[in-house]
């Protein structure tokens, strides 16, 4: 269930990304990344954003490498985290981290109730 969860969460991003990336864009345009860019963020955007959260949500759906899978999450994630630089929004997107996480090291490290 937790990679279904995280999937939907990357596509919804995905789609985001394609069909309303003027939230995105203006992140990128706000934050240290703009200069660091090889592209224009209208273009980053939808093919890289949008393309590496596709193809995470669909890995995810379909249990394909699972845990490299999860593991690329994380370093997407925390890469996400460092760039909105906000407090409360890296504190929503903790969660996400924790699922990419469990996905990484599977059952035998998730808490279970006694």
């Amino acid at each position: 269930m937790i990679r279904f969860g995280l999937g939907v969460i990357f596509l919804a991003n995905s789609l985001t990304a394609f069909f309303a990336p003027s939230e995105f864009i203006e992140l990128i345009n706000n934050s240290f990344i703009l200069p660091l860019l090889p592209i224009r963020p209208e273009l980053f955007v939808p093919f890289v954003i949008g393309l590496n959260d596709g193809i995470v949500a669909l890995l995810l759906f379909f249990g394909i490498t699972t845990r490299r899978v999860g593991l690329w999450a994380f370093i997407w994630l925390v890469g996400v985290m460092i760039v909105i630089a906000s407090p409360f929004d890296a504190l929503e997107h903790s969660g996400l981290l924790f699922m990419a996480l469990a996905l990484v090291f599977g059952e035998k490290y998730l808490t279970k109730n006694v």
